[in-house]
């Protein structure tokens, strides 16, 4: 009886055991299973003539800068930090006009590891609104871009290095010196470097 009893305590180690090494490789496999930016939290960014285009339009502002939060880890990497940019020395076909953004800053999606480049983090930025004011130019802008984190220069790029296009369009009763109607799309090309300098990883 007493061997019994013996034999089935050590089986039963045996098979804790077991179930411990499977638990662990498992753990070991997945990884962290978390996007993780270091150091993370808030950020400001500097641009030099971000380039607009719809159509056969293109034209740039002066500077652009940038403002944000980044979290130091997020689950899916969706609306895992904010982006709200300014422009300065803006014009359109000669005539200044005014900017504004949001009223809520817009959304930063990381997507995956660059394909052509491993530094590299796809992502993209949804919750865009862009509004756009001069004499005889009034544009409301709203959708999605798209671009990259390289955390090998700390730059932040929408509409560059093979990005897919933007969904940005002009929304109803849009007009702009026959340069704008509605349902026109807007690229956006315009590259922020980040201080501080971030890391952005993919889940391992």
């Amino acid at each position: 009886m007493m061997r019994l009893l013996l034999r089935r305590a050590v089986m039963g180690g045996v098979a804790f055991v077991a179930a411990l090494g499977v638990s662990a490789t498992s753990a070991s496999a997945t990884g962290s299973g978390v996007w993780t930016v270091s150091p993370g939290g808030n950020y400001t960014g500097t641009g030099t003539n971000p380039l607009f285009t719809w159509g056969s339009t293109t034209f740039n502002c002066g500077s652009s800068s940038v403002s944000g939060y980044l979290s130091p880890t997020d689950a899916d990497g969706l609306a895992a930090g904010t982006f709200l940019p300014a422009y300065a020395s803006c014009n359109i076909a000669g005539i200044p006009f005014t900017y504004s953004s949001g009223p809520t800053p817009w959304k930063i999606n990381f997507l995956q590891r660059n394909a052509a480049n491993p530094s590299r983090v796809d992502l993209s930025i949804t919750g865009v609104t862009l509004n756009w004011s001069a004499t005889g130019c009034h544009v409301s802008w709203s959708g999605t871009l798209y671009g990259q984190y390289d955390n090998a220069t700390g730059q932040l790029s929408t509409g560059l290095n093979g990005a897919p296009a933007g969904q940005v369009v002009a929304g109803a009763g849009a007009s702009c010196l026959g340069l704008v109607v509605t349902g026109d799309v807007l690229t956006i090309k315009a590259t922020y470097t980040l201080t501080p300098k971030q890391t952005i990883t993919p889940p391992a």
